[in-house]
């Protein structure tokens, strides 16, 4: 494999890491303020809606690397190719499923008379999002630094 190459696969990874810790912190800031929301007992379905689409947008983001980053793996690995576009697969079929769900609980979360029992069971369910997001994310880490050159640290870049 060449250094050059190599070396691009490995900044693809350090970028795509560092979305990942992005990612993190825009979970970690939406969870404080429903903590918020929830000790001041007035629900903001419509402002949680809009706290989300950000997270979407560097969901795509992060897609879009990881996209770019398997792309490059296949160039480097033709023997493993076959794993790599499975892989690939998954993560496309995974990540249209988070995306559509997202989406999902937007449209829901900013309708006028949202169709939740309770403003606790919409953040419920936002935040069994997050934990799926995170489960996705650490499973797709752990996926990724088994392809990644040696050369490229593997240690992080997971949600928290």
């Amino acid at each position: 494999m060449g250094t050059k190459r190599t070396s691009e696969l490995c900044q693809l990874f350090e970028d795509w890491k560092a979305e990942d810790r992005k990612l993190a912190e825009c979970v970690d800031e939406i969870r404080d303020w429903m903590s918020e929301v929830n000790q001041l007992g007035v629900p903001h379905f419509g402002e949680t809606a809009s706290r989300l689409q950000p997270l979407r947008e560097c969901l795509l983001q992060h897609f879009d690397r990881e996209d770019e980053m398997l792309a490059k793996l296949e160039e480097l690995y033709p023997a493993a190719s076959p794993e790599v576009s499975a892989f690939k697969r998954q993560t496309a079929a995974d990540h249209r499923q988070l995306l559509d769900r997202l989406d999902g609980l937007h449209v829901r979360l900013k309708q006028l008379d949202p169709p939740f029992r309770t403003w606790t069971d919409a953040m419920d369910e936002v935040d069994v999002f997050f934990e799926t997001m995170d489960q996705h994310e650490r499973s797709e880490a752990d996926r990724v630094s088994m392809l990644m050159p040696g050369e490229c640290d593997a240690e992080d870049g997971l949600i928290g």
